[in-house]
């Protein structure tokens, strides 16, 4: 069995049975189910039996459910590398260019297929409904990414906000409200800013949407967690890829709620674009 259960499950995808596949699947759709989830529940939601579900945990090198669930857990801890390259400092700029590439390619291949549909379309119902949409994040990071979701949400001339202050993030959570959402996003999912804003919204009956990595108290604690691949210990010579996976789960998130508004509601948001677009025409200062 390989060190990393995840990476042994995606290799051994081609060779399973159809229904162990199923189980397979669904491991890897919602890995934080999967460690928590009783056989049954399992078997229920691959759509096959019980014994299909032992033979999946055999198949991938573990005697029991049990041994499966506990070497699940340690290679969440222990995160997945899906950075498929490592980068050396004496690789020439040819070599970091393919380099690079390719571990952003792996990274958001990962993404395609590990996000889940329903928790993304769950996602775009609570924002497309919303009055009001606090988009909150930490660091170079969230907080960046944080700043990228409200402003595609205000091109759909949803009523949002972003913060990254932790004092403003607490302030902005007491002020939602039933009718809002908060759209929390932390890597980690252990920033302390961000979970006591998570909080504090959920106390004043706001729903809470995560952006974060699989297995995360912040993603415990959200309504609707869209959940990343964990990701391996970032060092001076790792892309920053981790970014760019929330950056295309946003771009994800705020297309699938573009599709449920109203074609008033679009054509604005096409005039304003046509606005911004004239305002930067060569010849006018």
């Amino acid at each position: 069995m390989s060190d990393n259960l995840i990476s042994a499950i995606r290799g051994a995808l081609a060779e399973l049975r159809p229904a162990e596949r199923k189980v397979a699947e669904g491991v890897l759709a919602d890995l934080d189910f999967a460690i928590h989830a009783s056989i049954s529940e399992l078997a229920a939601r691959a759509g096959v039996s019980e014994p299909s579900v032992t033979r999946f945990c055999r198949a991938v090198g573990c005697e029991s459910l049990r041994q499966f669930k506990v070497q699940l857990a340690h290679s969440l801890a222990a995160g997945v590398p899906y950075q498929a390259v490592t980068i050396d400092k004496d690789d020439d700029t040819g070599t970091l260019v393919h380099k690079v590439c390719d571990s952003i390619a792996a990274a958001l291949q990962d993404v395609r297929e590990r996000t889940d549909p329903a928790a993304l379309d769950a996602a775009a119902a609570l924002i497309a409904g919303a009055r009001r949409v606090c988009c909150i994040g930490v660091g170079s990071g969230s907080g960046v990414a944080a700043q990228d979701a409200f402003l595609r949400l205000l091109r759909l001339d949803i009523a949002a906000s972003a913060h990254s202050d932790g004092h403003l993030q607490r302030l902005a959570a007491g002020m939602l409200g039933e009718q809002d959402v908060l759209l929390a996003i932390s890597l980690s999912g252990r920033s302390p800013e961000v979970n006591d804003s998570v909080r504090i919204a959920r106390e004043h009956g706001a729903k809470v949407i995560a952006l974060t990595q699989t297995g995360t108290p912040l993603g415990w604690d959200a309504h609707v967690p869209l959940l990343l691949p964990p990701s391996s210990a970032a060092t001076a010579y790792s892309p920053g890829v981790s970014r760019l996976m929330q950056l295309a789960v946003i771009d994800m998130l705020a297309i699938a709620v573009a599709l449920r508004q109203q074609p008033a509601v679009l054509e604005k948001a096409r005039r304003a674009k046509a606005e911004v677009e004239r305002a930067q025409a060569p010849g006018r200062s």
